[in-house]
């Protein structure tokens, strides 16, 4: 497989591919190709890039970057951890501007924040004359080192789920069958019965607070996480803040109960259910639990997140999953 290939139609805007290969149990590949024909049929000058292992992404997006200050839109081709990558290769870059081809698991930022999850709507932004909005991206410091998340960021059950969806040999049956999204509820069913709540010690704007038998913790810079669960309804990605949502001292049985009214919008109404607007949060576990920002385990048991507004500038939709 080539790693670079340039069109030769001229094009007033530097237009970048970055495709993963085995994204979707690399059905990625398929939806590439009929992105190129569209591409070529309406003459758009373009390079494609191809990952060949984790973290590459973000090497290509900072290679890309540096070649010039000219703008330029850069589209990612697979999941959530696809554009995890592509943010933070990209945050550094003023002239970066960020699209999505949904093509993963979850395509939680396509759906929370290009509002788009069909693949021909989202290439349609492309073509037509994009639209751009500037959006705030999270922060976070794991172990003296900074990074980006442009979904969410959690500790607890769902870094577990995430884990286990990650994993799993299961994972390419499911997107065999474009029923990706059910591998998360199928993990969150397994990991019901297994994992253990925890005590979490926070700071919330330099206000302390302790939160026993917590199931999970989710900085929440767009609504959705876990393949589509509006888990942050009121969350806004332009308002330089992050949506705390913390989900605490529930029975497993009543968790089960809980995760049934996040489908209503009626969870935050919850006893055991806190939210929090901040700008900075400290999180520290008793336990070695898991962390994840966009659904990628990036540590565990402690970590400090803040928001950067309006960092990042991104192609964006007029309608939820147009």
């Amino acid at each position: 497989m080539p790693s670079r290939q340039l069109t030769e139609t001229v094009y007033s805007q530097r237009l970048v591919f970055i495709v993963n290969p085995n994204a979707s149990n690399k059905g990625s590949i398929k939806i590439w190709k009929k992105i190129e024909r569209e591409l070529v049929k309406n003459g758009k000058r373009y390079e494609v890039f191809f990952t060949e292992r984790s973290g590459h992404a973000k090497e290509l997006t900072e290679q890309i970057l540096k070649q010039s200050l000219k703008e330029t839109l850069i589209c990612g081709v697979g999941g959530d951890g696809t554009i995890h990558e592509i943010m933070n290769g990209a945050a550094a870059f003023p002239h970066a501007i960020i699209s999505s081809i949904p093509a993963g698991s979850g395509n939680d930022y396509a759906r929370g924040l290009q509002k788009t999850t069909k693949v021909h709507k989202a290439l349609s932004l492309i073509l037509q004359g994009q639209s751009t909005s500037e959006v705030d991206l999270g922060c976070y410091s794991y172990q003296n080192n900074k990074h980006y998340f442009i979904n969410s960021l959690g500790i607890g059950l769902d870094a577990e789920i995430a884990n286990g969806v990650n994993k799993s040999r299961w994972k390419k049956w499911f997107n065999t069958f474009k029923a990706g999204k059910l591998i998360y509820l199928y993990f969150f069913f397994k990991k019901l019965f297994t994992f253990k709540p925890f005590e979490l010690h926070t700071e919330i704007d330099g206000k302390t607070y302790i939160f026993k038998n917590t199931w999970f913790l989710v900085a929440a810079n767009q609504g959705y996480f876990g393949g589509g669960i509006k888990i942050s309804p009121d969350s806004a990605t332009n308002d330089g803040k992050l949506n705390i949502i913390v989900v605490r001292e529930f029975k497993r049985f009543e968790l089960l109960f809980m995760f049934a009214t996040v489908f209503l919008g009626k969870h935050l109404k919850l006893k055991n259910v806190d939210s929090f607007l901040c700008e900075r949060i400290f999180l520290r576990a008793d336990s070695n639990v898991f962390i994840q920002a966009d659904g990628e385990i990036v540590g565990s048991r402690e970590i400090t997140a803040e928001i950067s507004p309006h960092m990042i500038t991104i192609v964006a939709g007029v309608g939820e999953n147009n």
